[in-house]
């Protein structure tokens, strides 16, 4: 996310960030539409890098043993 703001402020479009980052980190690469989605909320001037809090319970799942 650190590298998909950077390039947000350089100006680079989503494009050029998502196509950097796939040179960089291949197939450990966040996919398109996260990056997507992540460059347009920069733009729009999120400042954090976390994720947004959850509303309501936490999902818990346990397998049956």
């Amino acid at each position: 996310r650190a590298v998909i703001k950077f390039n947000a402020k350089l100006g680079k479009s989503a494009s050029e960030t998502f196509r950097s980052m796939q040179q960089v980190y291949g197939s450990q690469c966040l996919g398109r539409i996260a990056v997507f989605e992540w460059h347009k909320r920069f733009l729009e001037g999120r400042e954090t890098l976390e994720d947004d809090k959850k509303s309501g319970r936490q999902f818990w799942f346990e397998h049956p043993k």
